[in-house]
């Protein structure tokens, strides 16, 4: 459940780029004839704690925004703007701009999930509800070996000492450190497994291009039940919907369009839910307006 947060830097892109359509607004403040509106300050509000007073933010935030907007013009009156490493990245932001507020867009159409829908998400997904648990284990990390064979010779170790003196002696790196894991953020059936391993007992699973071994050392539950567990069982509902729309958008998008690439460039055939354009939109797409259930 990452979260990716750009606000500051790439408006301050958009502002510069001179093709951009002007903020509507009442003007609070100008800069050398550079308006500042209330549409623009209340943007800001994005980045603001949930409980924050918006009218003592905005007293607060607007001298930052009038900072911005000096350094802007400065970097622009140094001609930073024409430059093509600044064409380059305000290209990049400006796409993920349009792409977070097509998902906000699409996000209007998409109806909240049902009671029905919440409670069969729930029953699903044990460890991430009433079972949820937290795991503090003794880890240890190594790259894959080279072959199915020599991991499972790895598996027949016993203990996390065994384990790490195999490896040692094939001159095998690896890390070992203790770690907490919490089961709602694994894979369900990750999830299963490691909650009914024996404490004490390594278990190996793969782990970002590498593997990992991990004994549990300490069991905490954490079980997530009530209106909390429907919030967020609804929430998560509403993104993968949000998700599985932007999907469709851009499987008909790349149906209709020309794409060529030149010779080395050609990436692998992804379908949509591949897309992490889609699953950065959708992280910062819904909060407590698109979470819960239809009644």
């Amino acid at each position: 459940m990452k979260h990716l947060l750009w606000g500051a830097v790439p408006l301050a892109m958009l502002a510069l780029s001179g093709c951009q359509s002007k903020p509507e607004g009442q003007a609070v403040a100008t800069v050398d004839g550079q308006a500042i509106t209330t549409q623009g300050l209340d943007a800001e509000l994005t980045d603001a704690p949930s409980d924050v007073d918006h009218v003592a933010y905005r007293k607060t935030i607007l001298p930052q925004i009038v900072d911005r907007t000096l350094l802007a013009q400065a970097a622009k009156k140094m001609g930073i703007d024409k430059s093509p490493e600044f064409g380059v990245q305000r290209d990049r932001e400006e796409q993920r701009l349009l792409v977070e507020l097509l998902a906000k867009k699409l996000a209007n159409s998409v109806p909240l999930p049902t009671v029905e829908a919440v409670d069969r998400y729930i029953a699903a997904h044990p460890y991430e509800f009433a079972q949820r648990q937290k795991f503090y284990v003794d880890q240890i990390r190594f790259a894959k070996p080279a072959s199915t064979e020599a991991l499972l010779q790895l598996g027949q170790n016993k203990t996390l000492d065994a384990l790490a003196a195999a490896l040692t002696n094939n001159a095998t790196p690896f890390t070992r450190d203790h770690v907490l894991i919490d089961s709602a953020f694994l894979d369900p059936a990750v999830a299963g497994q490691i909650a009914k391993q024996p404490s004490g007992d390594p278990i190996l699973l793969p782990y970002n291009g590498l593997y990992t071994a991990n004994a549990i050392i300490q069991r905490i539950p954490t079980p997530m039940t009530g209106n909390a567990a429907r919030n967020l069982a609804g929430e998560i509902l509403r993104r993968k919907a949000i998700a599985d729309a932007m999907g469709q958008t851009l499987k008909k998008a790349r149906q209709d369009a020309t794409i060529t690439y030149q010779a080395g460039y050609k990436p692998d055939s992804k379908t949509p839910a591949d897309s992490k354009a889609i699953q950065d939109a959708t992280s910062r797409t819904g909060g407590a307006a698109t979470s819960g259930a239809a009644r």
